[in-house]
């Protein structure tokens, strides 16, 4: 039998599963509209995450939620960097690589 708050952990889990492949399918997609759902779904969940109990069950779920926002992360900072890119080149800036990608303005 599933306690409240495992039961309450799973949900909470679910939804930020479900957060994580919308805005994973938008950056795919180009949609950048649901970005700002996305922080402010991000926000609530980390504001709700008191009292969530954890499971070994959970172990794997959790693993990969891990994994996705790890990519999720790399992917806003890439995507930052080439909006960077074209409004430097918009106002003639040169743009630098770097051997981890696009970095910094020269």
């Amino acid at each position: 039998m599933v306690s409240d708050a495992e039961q309450r952990t799973y949900e909470w889990l679910a939804r930020v599963e479900d957060s994580v492949e919308e805005i994973h399918a938008a950056m795919v997609a180009r949609q950048r509209g649901s970005l700002l759902s996305f922080i402010d779904e991000m926000e609530s969940a980390c504001r709700e995450r008191s009292g969530l109990a954890a499971t070994p069950a959970m172990t794997p779920r959790l693993g990969a939620l891990r994994e996705r926002l790890r990519l999720l992360q790399s992917m806003l900072r890439q995507a930052s960097k080439f909006i960077e890119g074209r409004e430097q080149l918009e106002t003639e800036r040169i743009l630098g690589y770097t051997p981890r990608g696009l970095e910094r303005a020269l």
